[in-house]
């Protein structure tokens, strides 16, 4: 018993130890972010067509857009088919690691892709996703608790802060933040 209760204590002490270091980085204003980075996380029911209206009225560029989760009503053997045609697009991958990706639901056989948009500030790329949801007969995910977009947009240099308060104001914003960089340490 004695044992526990001195684990105890040693666990709140390292807790709390720690708790102080990161107020002291924050009053130090030590923290650190990616300069123009704000990335901001859209509520389920905000849609594609509307983060795109979003993004058209701002006039900042985008770097990409990690959109909400697609269904698809063609048979569940187009999976590969799907993969493949929205792979195909340039506008779709980095060409290095982010891909389209997807997978079929092993009881009820229905498709669900992960896509990510890049180069979206491109109008004929919106028109172009526009025209693949219909194609492929897809189907945006709102109604779930992780639905949403995540935009990552690159805004003017010193004003990343700014930009952040900004677009928590808007009622479809769940959380706004900068492009913190964290430093791992293994060794305290």
């Amino acid at each position: 018993m004695k044992k526990l209760f001195l684990i105890l204590i040693i666990g709140l002490l390292a807790l709390s130890s720690c708790k102080k270091d990161d107020d002291i980085e924050v009053e130090n204003n030590k923290v650190k972010f990616v300069p123009t980075d704000v990335i901001v996380k859209t509520r389920g029911y905000y849609t594609i067509d509307k983060v795109f209206e979003f993004i058209n009225l701002l006039n900042l560029n985008v770097e990409s857009i990690r959109c909400n989760a697609y269904t698809s009503t063609l048979p569940s053997d187009s999976l590969n088919y799907i993969l493949k045609y929205l792979n195909a697009k340039t506008y779709t991958h980095d060409g290095e690691q982010w891909y389209v990706t997807g997978y079929l639901h092993y009881a009820t056989g229905v498709i669900t892709i992960f896509p990510k948009l890049f180069d979206i500030n491109n109008k004929d790329n919106q028109a172009d996703w526009f025209h693949s949801i219909d194609f492929l007969h897809l189907t945006e995910v709102t109604d779930k608790e992780v639905s949403g977009n995540t935009i990552y947009f690159h805004v003017p240099i010193g004003q990343e802060k700014d930009w952040v308060e900004k677009f928590e104001n808007y009622a479809f914003v769940e959380w706004a933040e900068l492009n913190y960089i964290v430093e791992l340490n293994p060794w305290p």
